[in-house]
């Protein structure tokens, strides 16, 4: 997903806005999320798999 809006994150204690999420590869199981800064992190799917 691109151009994502009304998403944001906290990093160094400031608040950006997140502008892309993008899983590269499938295998990996990871989904990556990019600031409009250019700063991104990874994390795994299964932190956003809901609980039963």
């Amino acid at each position: 997903m691109k151009k994502m809006t009304g998403v944001k994150t906290k990093e160094l204690l400031l608040w950006l806005s997140i502008v892309e999420m993008r899983v590269e590869d499938p295998s990996t199981e990871k989904i990556t999320f990019k600031t409009g800064t250019g700063l991104s992190d990874s994390f795994p799917v299964s932190a956003f798999e809901l609980e039963e």
